[in-house]
């Protein structure tokens, strides 16, 4: 399964070597505060602008009843898979530089403001964007316009670094060594800490029916190789291959996978489609994904079923954590007024046959190869149990890494519930800016 190859590349946020330059972090939010959701938008449903240069276009938002430009890009696809100029197994789009109905509008809805004032001429703007928070029903614009010379803002929030395989935003610096990550450093209230990673856990157990066979799988085991990557002032995008050898010649192939980088947030949909159960073959499955950490000894680890404040970081496992059996599809790390949510969630059917478990080990005197520095302070991680009980079919899931600066407690909380609840856009012709929104439509 990809998902522990997901995790861990996810967890790991690692550093680059290279100041950000002009990045900058997001917000403050306007209408929508939501910091952590991006809105992608089809050029389908931009209504008839294709055809039309991409250097043609910019996206405004209104804020004190002034139109500022906003950060944006377009992500330039091939039928389904987005194209990726950079990198060792490049892709490039058909017609670059012109808007494909396969094309891609993407902003961040933090972004977005009040609506256009009222008599703003009709002839400024080209496409007016609704958006909608279905849980406080806020409501937040952004206009695509189309102009021989559009607005336009230097403004990035994340940026990529071929050299070193990395990513660097203003909070955080991603980095990888052979695809995986290397380093992670956050910095979501202040400069970047130090190194935080100490070594990637993925680990796989299967046995054969009649215990004829067992396999145990672990990061060494892997290969894994960058393909391609796309890079613009939104998101930074890495499609990646892994694969392991299991054996007796025997080589399993995870696929591609594609991993998001936005400003205060990673993210990783996955899918997988079986032509037949594992269970014709194995009695039993069980895949772990996670990260050995270090240096976060004053944080708190934060699951279902662990009050407020949370298990302290110490390095010592007490009782109540030697006896913690977490169950559920996240966990925090919290500390000096900084987070870090990591959720997955799954398709129905993927979720009704795979309970997840919670790993979470806080011992200084571990040994646990291979690590730089000896301890899990702490080891933390999500474990899949029965994938023999899959079915023949597909399969989706979706991992994120949330950033939550100023972190207070609910906060989790309240982005578990965000990702329950999507945003909603809505594509308009502009008619009249004195209307009301329903008579936009």
């Amino acid at each position: 399964m990809r998902a522990p190859v997901l995790l861990a590349c996810l967890l790991a946020v690692a550093s680059v070597r290279r100041a950000p330059g002009q990045l900058v972090p997001i917000g403050p939010c306007g209408p929508i505060d939501r910091p952590h959701e991006a809105i992608e938008l089809s050029a389908i449903r931009l209504r008839r602008l294709g055809g039309t240069p991409l250097a043609h276009l910019g996206l405004v938002a209104y804020r004190g009843g002034v139109a500022v430009p906003i950060p944006f890009q377009i992500d330039e696809r091939i039928g389904s898979k987005i194209a990726m100029a950079g990198g060792p197994e490049p892709s490039f789009d058909d017609r670059p530089g012109i808007l494909d109905p396969d094309d891609q509008l993407v902003f961040m809805a933090c972004d977005a403001g009040e609506r256009a004032p009222s008599g703003t001429p009709r002839s400024t703007v080209g496409r007016e964007i609704r958006i909608d928070d279905p849980l406080d029903h806020h409501v937040g614009w952004a206009y695509l316009m189309v102009a021989d010379s559009p607005p336009h803002t230097d403004r990035r929030y994340v940026e990529y670094d071929a050299a070193y395989d990395g990513v660097v935003a203003a909070h955080y610096r991603i980095g990888m060594v052979g695809a995986l990550p290397a380093e992670f450093r956050i910095g979501l209230g202040g400069p970047l800490g130090a190194n935080l990673i100490d070594g990637l856990r993925l680990r796989a157990d299967a046995t054969l029916h009649a215990g004829l066979a067992h396999w145990s799988i672990s990061e060494r085991d892997g290969r894994h190789a960058l393909v391609a990557w796309t890079a613009g002032p939104v998101r930074v995008v890495r499609r990646s291959r892994h694969s392991v050898d299991i054996g007796l010649g025997i080589r399993l192939t995870a696929g591609l996978a594609h991993t998001f980088f936005y400003a205060d947030h990673v993210y990783a949909p996955g899918a997988m489609k079986l032509p037949f159960s594992p269970s014709v073959f194995f009695r039993d499955i069980t895949a772990m994904g996670g990260v050995d950490l270090q240096g976060l000894e004053g944080w708190h680890y934060l699951a279902p079923g662990i009050a407020q404040p949370g298990f302290p970081i110490d390095g010592r496992m007490d009782a109540q954590e030697r006896a913690f059996d977490g169950h559920g599809s996240w966990f925090a790390l919290v500390g000096n007024g900084e987070g870090i949510l990591v959720a997955m969630t799954m398709s129905g059917n993927l979720r009704k046959a795979i309970p997840l478990s919670l790993v979470y080990i806080d011992d200084a005197q571990r040994r646990a190869p291979p690590e730089f520095v000896p301890g899990s302070v702490p080891l933390v991680g999500i474990e899949g149990h029965d994938g023999q009980r899959l079915a023949a079919g597909r399969y989706t899931f979706q991992l994120r890494i949330l950033g939550l600066p100023g972190y207070r407690p609910g906060d989790e909380d309240r982005e578990l519930r965000r990702l329950d609840v999507p945003l909603t856009a809505d594509v308009t012709l502009p008619v009249d800016f004195g209307a009301s929104p329903a008579a936009a439509r």
